[in-house]
């Protein structure tokens, strides 16, 4: 695992906050990727060694390779 890169945050929010990449095929779509993830984030419901407050997803990179955009709902 390479070093991962750390700033201080000058808000006034007492948190910190991790970025996490996680790669999925070509084929999966965002709304799938997003739902995977909430079920891996829900696998961490009541239990106390796992101590974050939330999850959001901000950003989904597409390969050049991937389906259209365009049809994301489809």
């Amino acid at each position: 695992m390479s070093d991962v890169y750390e700033m201080m945050n000058t808000s006034n929010d007492d948190t910190n906050i991790l970025t996490v990449d996680f790669s999925f095929e070509s084929s999966v779509k965002k709304a799938k990727a997003i739902e995977q993830i909430d079920k891996l984030v829900s696998l961490a419901d009541d239990n106390d060694d796992i101590q974050f407050i939330d999850h959001q997803p901000t950003f989904f990179e597409v390969s050049r390779w991937t389906y259209d955009m365009e049809k994301e709902d489809e």
